[in-house]
């Protein structure tokens, strides 16, 4: 905890009011993507009946699936499962259409065969993510990030004042209980104590609730209706027979290839979130998440519910409360376990009003796309990561903007694939980035002089790293290491230096060549008379590079010239 605050970083323990707390308002914001299978049930056309089984399957592929993304440890044979953050799994929009098609084409035995296949299919990839990562940017993710923020904002506003897509209409029906929601997350996470700040959004939903009933208005809907049954009755499974259909692939696949480069951008966000000295993503982490994020898509199919995905919101509502603990998404998951075997919970769960869980949404979506912006940030754009990321986001927002062109300009094949602004987003930016890399210049060289001074040099590796995209932390290494090198080279070059680098995803490099003496470590720095100014001056350069690079590599070249490599990971 930090010093005038209340902090619970990710392998904290908080207290127990702090974490039944927390765990309610993750559950309370993640009830809301109940309604996708719900939506995927009635589009099977099963009984009400059956709605409320799947129902409760639904809330235990929720649990499972967050248990998997929060548990960060090994299992077995396998070095880890999960990212360990506070990142809960929910239902998502992004496997919506291919469900609703593959339902009405072959009922929930089709939607459980193919979210099985999308589940293996991220649990594959998540195998080989090192291999495509300069196919995967840190600014592509920057870019989902934010734009997951702004689709989270949008559809919160949408909930708050009722807005309804068949009707094309608002009708402000819970709009009231809404904002005085929202207006009680918002004052006590700006001027509230610090327990309050951890309590904001569960105490925003109370009062939303208060509120909107006080106005006359009924509890939440839509809801699945519920018949007497016994307390902790056993769960029905399976309620179909997973089917599959070659037709029915693409659209899953794409689905999971949305879901994960949104999990990429969560656990990005979630790493950043907790270590303020957070410099570039850890890959292993991130593998990890996405396999768990396909174990829990690929366990959702197998006891025959649609696929499921990090939930931004939660990253957004940890951010805002500043409860980070991974002991509260082990809460959450174990929280949906339970509740998936007492008959009548959906209907409790779902009970809060649409507008208030709205209220919530959108407090939440404010911190997500403020930590995609400084994604974003970590990167020097040139002009072609700058149409990258530029015409990904305009043409993303477009979809939603004129869904009418967009049904008429492609073909169903199509529309199957492209289902979301976010989808639309996504396939854009990484098509510009995979033909930007054609032809893409892999090293830059330059001939310097001594005497041409450092600012020659420095212009030539700013140059080099904005039409590379490094990171501009890391760009400032490679300009100091520059530096030193510049200040020695006076007394070690005999003509002209020759400087190439090459940026890649993974690391900085830059090479100096030159004849004349070595650069390497020098005497012990001494005041006593006889000691070698010179060679122990170049001896304390060569170690404030070697702390500078995170590597450092020195040898003789055929020619007889000297070479130093450092190399700066990015």
């Amino acid at each position: 905890m930090g010093t005038g605050r209340l902090r619970y970083d990710h392998e904290s323990h908080p207290p127990i009011a702090v974490l039944v707390g927390s765990v309610a308002q993750h559950m309370g914001l993640m009830a809301v993507t109940l309604v996708f299978p719900l939506l995927v049930a009635q589009a099977a056309g099963v009984d009400a009946e059956m709605q409320r089984r799947y129902i409760d399957l639904a809330m235990l592929a929720m649990g499972v699936a967050t248990l998997f993304q929060c548990w960060g440890r090994p299992v077995l044979f396998l070095s880890r499962i999960g990212c360990g953050y506070l990142l809960p799994a929910v239902f998502t929009a992004a496997y919506l259409p291919a469900a609703l098609y593959a339902a009405r084409a072959g009922g929930l035995g089709a939607v459980a065969g193919m979210t099985i296949t999308a589940g293996l299919a991220q649990v594959l990839f998540s195998r080989v993510m090192h291999r495509v990562r300069p196919f995967l940017p840190i600014e592509i993710v920057g870019l989902v990030v934010m734009l997951i923020g702004i689709i989270l904002g949008v559809v919160a506003i949408k909930l708050m004042v009722g807005y309804s897509p068949s009707m094309a209409q608002v009708t402000l029906t819970g709009t009231g209980g809404a904002l005085a929601g929202l207006a009680v997350m918002v004052a006590l996470a700006a001027w509230g104590s610090p327990p309050l700040r951890a309590m904001a959004v569960l105490a925003g939903l109370a009062a939303g609730t208060l509120v909107h009933v006080g106005l006359g208005f009924g509890l939440g809907a839509p809801r699945p209706p519920v018949a007497v049954a016994p307390l902790l009755e056993p769960i029905r499974w399976p309620l179909a027979v997973p089917s599959f259909s070659v037709g029915l692939l693409p659209g899953f696949l794409a689905g999971a290839l949305a879901c994960i480069l949104r999990s990429f951008g969560d656990m990005v966000a979630s790493q950043r979130a907790n270590d303020p000295n957070w410099r570039r993503p850890d890959y292993a982490n991130i593998e990890a998440g996405v396999m768990a994020d396909g174990l829990g898509t690929l366990f959702a199919g197998l006891i025959g519910t649609m696929g499921l995905n990090t939930y931004s919101a939660s990253v957004g509502l940890s951010v805002a409360t500043e409860v980070k603990a991974r002991r509260v998404g082990l809460g959450v998951g174990l929280g949906w376990i339970a509740l998936a075997f007492i008959p009548g919970s959906s209907v409790v769960v779902m009970a809060i009003p649409r507008p208030v869980l709205g209220a919530a949404l959108l407090f939440a979506s404010a911190f997500i796309v403020l930590s995609g912006i400084s994604i974003l940030g970590q990167r020097m754009l040139d002009a072609r990561r700058t149409i990258v990321v530029g015409l990904g986001f305009l043409v993303g927002i477009s979809f939603d903007e004129i869904p009418d062109f967009y049904a008429r300009a492609l073909s169903a094949s199509a529309q199957e694939l492209l289902t979301s602004s976010l989808v639309l987003g996504l396939f854009t930016a990484l098509g510009l980035n995979a033909l930007f890399r054609i032809g893409a210049v892999k090293s830059r060289h330059l001939v310097w002089t001594p005497a041409a001074g450092h600012a020659v040099l420095r212009q030539f590796l700013m140059d080099s790293a904005a039409a590379d995209g490094a990171r501009t932390e890391e760009v400032g290494r490679i300009a100091q290491i520059a530096e030193e090198f510049a200040t020695a080279a006076p007394s070690l070059v005999e003509g002209p230096v020759e400087v190439t680098t090459r940026f890649d995803e993974f690391v900085l490099d830059v090479a100096f060549a030159w004849t004349g003496g070595a650069l390497q470590p020098g005497p012990v720095p001494s005041f006593d008379a006889g000691v070698d100014e010179e060679a122990m001056l170049n001896g304390i350069t060569f170690h404030l590079i070697q702390r500078l690079a995170d590597r450092t590599h020195r040898r003789t070249l055929p020619d007889g010239r000297q070479e130093l490599r450092c190399e700066v990971d990015q």
